[in-house]
């Protein structure tokens, strides 16, 4: 056999490419094998958390709300607002039933999930009531420039206004600027400190 390989030695270089390719072809394997297993570990992980947050804040009593973690109590409001809506059989009628505080922080949670990676992808998603109540939950925790950012992408993305258009460019940069002022915690934060002063709308 060995001589039939040295009277052929082209069929050395083809089995040693063949070789090559199956190691490269293993090794791209294991590594996408990995990195869904390391994403189906954050999803548990994810929605482990969010089942006891749920779970936390499914009652809110006075004490509660006034010793909790201001993050937290945002997150675990949002998630049973959220399951109030997905698990109604009219989610619409149900969502009127919210007031005015409860719909703002149902939207802003919204604004942390869509919008983590960038304010605009929020928009892109989400249309009206969200969007409106988003900017409502804005203009009630945030002042200057930060506001001054949301509703600016609230118009460019509104499709009943009609003196404002998406500019790729533009919306970019506002994004950017969104970014270096604000983060997902610091929104959070703000929901909680929101909900913890408007308890009895929510209680």
């Amino acid at each position: 056999m060995i001589a039939y390989f040295l009277e052929r030695p082209y069929l050395i270089a083809i089995l040693a490419a063949l070789v090559v390719l199956t190691l490269f072809v293993c090794i791209k394997a294991g590594q996408a094998s990995a990195r869904r297993g390391r994403a189906n570990e954050a999803l548990i992980k994810k929605l482990k958390e969010e089942n006891e947050l749920r779970n936390e804040f499914a009652v809110l009593t006075e004490t509660l709300v006034k010793n909790a973690d201001s993050a937290r109590l945002f997150k675990g409001v949002a998630l049973n607002l959220q399951k109030k809506i997905s698990d109604a059989s009219d989610m619409e009628r149900e969502f009127a039933k919210f007031s005015d505080e409860q719909k703002m922080m149902y939207a802003l949670s919204f604004v942390v999930e869509d919008g983590s990676e960038k304010l605009s992808n929020f928009f892109r998603i989400n249309g009206k009531p969200v969007t409106e109540n988003a900017l409502d939950a804005f203009k009630k925790l945030f002042d200057g420039r930060l506001y001054e950012i949301f509703e600016s992408e609230y118009n460019s993305f509104d499709p009943d206004n009609e003196e404002a258009s998406v500019i790729a460019e533009e919306i970019e940069k506002l994004d950017i600027e969104f970014s270096a002022l604000a983060d997902t915690d610091s929104i959070c934060i703000a929901g909680g400190k929101f909900i913890a002063e408007n308890a009895v709308k929510f209680i």
